[in-house]
């Protein structure tokens, strides 16, 4: 770790700054990769060349954008074949739509799933560390899931063919001579059940740090709030006062911004605002000046306890059923893939063997399949052969391998993100480009410490913290899910997985401003710059505590996600000035092609994805 670290430094941020303008991106990013200080170390396992948006995936991701496939050269090879349905994208999304089809199909009928990183799975997707011979998972971003036991819930019929258990076993603490809390799914301890006594704030000032451990049940001891303030929180998080009579409640949130709903509707202080603003940007991708306050209910805020709670509100509030399995959302691609092609991964269809076992790559694309899966493939160009209403079919061109090819689709479902979209599909009506102009989209970082233990957080009593300066804002421990032969310990002396989710908000920007910044951000940062703002906050927020970076950090693995989340402003959910949803418009055919994207939703989650492509999929092959 320390001599990885150290042979990338000379690329600090005075190379970064001497590139070309940091808006196009594509000279840091060059500089970065021909040392491999862009990327980092990826981890072991089949996942250690696809962690996040790995360089090849941008340098190729900007081409396309920049225009480089916009005119097809004639030497395009054509592969020759013809598919009933090929999916763009491999995420859940992508999955979801190809899971339909194979339910659905008639004898001889074939989809071909067209993925651009080296692994399907999307965000959904884990990293692997050995550390001291312990194997270790943790999730690359999308992560946590409730068990779905009610027969009546939406996606029980999913879950169930897919043979997910509903019941899951936990790692033990040991030794067991003190009693913690650990946060199971890497998210809620931000904000939805944070009030636990092994959930820690730093503060810092000129003078001192010091840590408040429990701060909601202990009357928030230790903290540098108000009165005032202290007295909002309270407000905030437990008002039974509903600011709204309507039925048509969430229409109302959906016509202004968290940040407004809280300080204009509630009359809270902006504090409140600020504390909350990197747990909505962790969750939905911006700040409360950005996202509207129907998002901040769908994604459980608090503010909102009188109104009708949905799906995700109930679910946050019973713990005992949110999940992660240990890979994160990894789980539910590796089941899809494994129902979609058997072969895809080893050995048998039990919970142990498609988690554990390894993928066989070379099964994901025989030309025997009746569903294929062609991974490192960048669809950039999606065009009908005549007319959209006379068309016979698509013709899909896509690169591999630094090659152009192109085959053809008698219908398309495109379940990739929508800022790809609205660039490679030809010829879109002007109802669908003007809705995709309403799709703004923010960067995440996912970053994954293996640490040789976790000693120091044991004398600190933490299980999870989060902080107010620095790198990020919060870091967390799991209980290990135990998956068969996966059974890591859970000892403070033992290696672990320490998960920070880093988001990229700047409140007082535009929306679409905050996004390019953000991604300016991450793509100009080199992994040697981003390890040391992880170690020097680390050391300042557990150095006291023992921690010593050069002896306790194993590897580090980032997950670069330019594009990670769409931005649901007011008006995204139910429209505005009399115009429509965006999402309506999009949701509509197109010709042979069909319009998938997860994040349609507004909040993203593996369920929701799962069924936009289902509904896509529906629309695209009921032509056939």
């Amino acid at each position: 770790m320390t001599t990885g670290i150290t042979r990338r430094d000379f690329l600090n941020a005075a190379l970064i700054g001497a590139g070309a303008a940091l808006l196009q991106l594509p000279a840091p990013i060059r500089l970065l990769a021909q040392t491999n200080s862009w990327d980092g170390d990826g981890g072991v396992g089949d996942y250690a060349a696809s962690h996040g948006n790995t360089e090849s995936i941008v340098r190729y991701a900007h081409a396309m954008r920049d225009g480089h496939y916009d005119v097809i050269p004639p030497d395009v090879a054509d592969t020759g074949e013809i598919f009933d349905l090929v999916v763009i994208g491999g995420g859940m999304s992508g999955l979801g739509a190809a899971f339909h089809f194979k339910k659905s199909m008639r004898r001889g009928q074939k989809c071909l799933i067209i993925e651009n990183h080296p692994v399907f799975g999307g965000e959904s997707k884990r990293n692997e560390f050995l550390v001291n011979g312990q194997r270790l998972i943790g999730p690359q971003a999308a992560n946590s899931f409730v068990v779905l036991d009610d027969p009546e819930s939406s996606g029980y019929d999913i879950y169930s063919e897919l043979g997910i258990p509903h019941r899951f076993e936990y790692q033990k603490l040991t030794p067991a001579d003190k009693k913690l809390y650990f946060d199971r799914t890497n998210y809620g301890f931000m904000l939805w059940y944070d009030d636990f006594p092994n959930n820690g704030y730093f503060f810092e000032d000129a003078s001192a740090s010091k840590w408040s451990i429990d701060m909601w049940n202990r009357n928030f001891e230790d903290t540098p709030f108000s009165e005032n303030v202290k007295k909002d929180f309270v407000t905030w998080r437990n008002s039974k006062k509903r600011n709204y009579k309507g039925e048509d409640f969430r229409q109302w949130l959906d016509t202004m911004t968290y940040k407004d709903y809280l300080e204009k509707v509630m009359g809270l202080s902006p504090e409140i605002t600020r504390f909350v603003d990197p747990v909505l940007a962790s969750s939905i991708g911006l700040g409360s000046d950005a996202i509207s306050a129907f998002g901040a209910y769908q994604v459980a805020m608090p503010g909102f306890q009188e109104f009708p709670a949905g799906f995700t509100r109930r679910a946050r509030s019973e713990k005992s059923d949110w999940h992660s399995f240990p890979g994160g959302n990894d789980g539910f691609a590796r089941f899809f893939t494994k129902a979609l092609i058997p072969d895809a991964i080893s050995k048998s269809k039990s919970f142990e063997d498609v988690l554990n076992q390894r993928i066989n790559f070379e099964a994901l694309d025989r030309p025997s399949n009746s569903i294929s899966m062609r991974l490192d493939a960048l669809a950039v160009n999606i065009e009908h052969n005549a007319e959209p209403d006379k068309s016979e079919v698509v013709w899909v061109t896509y690169v591999k391998g630094g090659k152009i090819y192109c085959l053809k689709a008698r219908s398309v479902v495109m379940a990739n993100g929508s800022w790809v979209t609205r660039r490679i599909v030809k010829k879109l009506p002007e109802e669908h480009k003007e809705a995709y102009k309403q799709f703004h989209r923010s960067p995440m970082l996912v970053v994954n410490v293996a640490v040789t233990n976790w000693r120091f957080l044991y004398k600190l009593g933490l299980t999870s913290c989060r902080w107010f300066d620095g790198f990020g804002f919060s870091c967390n421990i799991r209980q290990p899910m135990i998956v068969g032969d996966y059974n890591p310990p859970l000892d403070p002396d033992k290696p672990t997985i320490i998960t920070f989710y880093v988001p990229f908000y700047y409140p007082g920007l535009p929306i679409h401003e905050q996004g390019v910044k953000g991604r300016t951000e991450l793509l100009s940062t080199s992994c040697a710059d981003y390890e040391k703002k992880i170690k020097e906050q680390m050391t300042r927020l557990f150095g006291k505590a023992g921690f010593d970076p050069d002896k306790d950090i194993a590897g580090i693995i980032l997950n670069r996600w330019g594009h990670a989340y769409v931005n649901p402003q007011p008006g995204f959910y139910f429209g505005k000035d009399g115009l429509p949803a965006p999402s309506s418009a999009i949701r509509k055919r197109f010709g042979r092609i069909a319009f998938g994207h997860s994040e349609l939703n507004g909040h993203q989650h593996w369920l929701g994805a799962v069924e936009e492509g289902i509904r896509a999929a529906r629309q695209a092959t009921g032509i056939l």
